[in-house]
């Protein structure tokens, strides 16, 4: 009889519901070692639900804990049965701002490492440890120059990352070297990995015992510029547009989340008027109908015309693209959001608004992009995710289907490992 590979508990707060997420939709390379992942947002780590989670699990299994703030979950205090004994009865999660004090941090952290103490006492050398907030927490105060003393040393009054690894450093990811990367790990205010963090962090679930991160970024560049070679168009590309989607992508750019080929530029609308040198031009506009009666509509309609009039005299061709209208439409078809942001009328539908501002011959439309579940992020924040920003610009760019995107996306992908 053939022995089974235990299975493997992957734990933690949104940052493993992403993980789910980007699995199941292609955007990262599959895990090597049977898992389940049981991520819930704002988990904290002495959680009752991870007991029971643990409690179902075989003597074998090996556990990995993305261990999310130690704010989370700080309603608690409110709660007049509240005792700094880990365990606790009841499930709290997410964090009430209110509640956020140093004395409050402090009883929350010592019910943090106690709970910590206790899984790393059940699990007897089956645990690992990734402290990924605390990590980029510490990035960001170290960045913004905050927390430091007189000596010129940074210590935060409650939680520190040399003080916990110290504490947990057999079991714990050495994850310091993220304090020198950290702007290229994260994508937002909640700390949600990028893919580049997720690329580290797939290393380690994939069975490395250590990761080079200098390594992975390297790669990261290495791959992207292959990808982007072999699937967008080498002509010259002009993007621009008053819409989030061009917003983010120019942050994703500054921070080496994302490359762009070196004849492509982004450039914001008062700009992309008079410049020049492009053979295309890919306009994004801001235009948002979900909160717009149908004279907004109209009024906004108005704008996107005379302002692609205003392109074609400079450029010849010119794309008009409605991610933020479109990202809206296509969250809106997620549970927790069902139809929250979709126009009440028909001409501020997105299909609608491109059959009537879409210069003629227009190739590729953002409504032909049927897999919106891999090209953006969970939550309302509208952020693109590596695979929906090559898709959208391979293809509004070249005659390119999303079938060949994808499979060279994932050519990407096995570059990264």
């Amino acid at each position: 009889m053939s022995k089974t590979t235990p299975e493997r508990l992957i734990i933690g707060p949104s940052h493993v519901v992403r993980l789910r997420h980007a699995l199941a939709t292609r955007q990262l390379p599959e895990l090597t070692l049977p898992s389940r992942l049981i991520g819930v947002g704002g988990l904290p780590i002495w959680s009752p639900r991870i007991t029971k989670e643990l409690a179902t699990a075989t003597p074998e299994s090996e556990v990995f804990v993305i261990v999310g703030d130690f704010r989370f979950g700080n309603p608690v205090l409110n709660d007049p049965t509240f005792t700094p004994d880990y365990p606790q009865p009841k499930e709290y999660l997410s964090i009430e701002k209110d509640l956020i004090n140093e004395t409050n941090d402090q009883r929350l952290f010592a019910l943090s490492l106690t709970a910590l103490d206790a899984l790393k006492q059940q699990l007897n050398g089956r645990l690992r440890l990734l402290f990924w907030d605390l990590s980029i927490r510490e990035y960001q105060n170290r960045s913004t120059g905050r927390y430091y003393q007189e000596s010129g040393d940074y210590r935060h009054p409650v939680w520190n990352l040399d003080a916990v690894l110290a504490q947990f450093s057999d079991i714990a990811i050495d994850s310091r070297v993220m304090l020198s990367h950290g702007e290229q790990l994260f994508i937002d205010s909640s700390a949600h990995p990028s893919l580049i963090g997720w690329l580290y962090i797939n290393r380690y679930l994939r069975g490395a015992t250590t990761v080079d991160l200098s390594a992975v970024l390297q790669a990261f560049d290495q791959a992207l510029t292959q990808l982007l070679a072999a699937v967008l168009t080498k002509e010259a590309v002009l993007i621009t547009g008053d819409s989030k989607f061009t917003r983010l992508l120019a942050l994703f750019v500054s921070n080496r989340q994302f490359l762009l080929p070196d004849n492509w530029q982004i450039l914001p609308l008062s700009k992309a008027y008079e410049a020049q040198g492009f053979d295309r031009c890919l306009y994004f506009p801001g235009l948002c109908t979900f909160e717009l009666d149908e004279a907004g509509i109209a009024e906004g309609i108005g704008k996107v015309k005379r302002i692609s009039a205003r392109l074609t005299a400079t450029h010849k061709q010119v794309s008009v693209l409605y991610y933020d209208n479109w990202a809206y439409e296509a969250i809106s078809k997620r549970s927790g959001y069902q139809n929250k942001f979709v126009s009440r009328y028909d001409s501020g539908l997105t299909a609608q608004l491109e059959a009537v501002t879409c210069p003629p011959g227009q190739a590729y439309k953002i409504t032909d992009s049927t897999d919106f579940e891999g090209m953006i992020e969970l939550n309302a924040t509208l952020l693109p995710s590596v695979l929906g920003i090559v898709e959208i610009l391979a293809r509004s760019t070249r005659q390119i289907s999303h079938e060949q995107v994808l499979a060279a996306y994932q050519d990407f992908l096995t570059a990264c490992l």
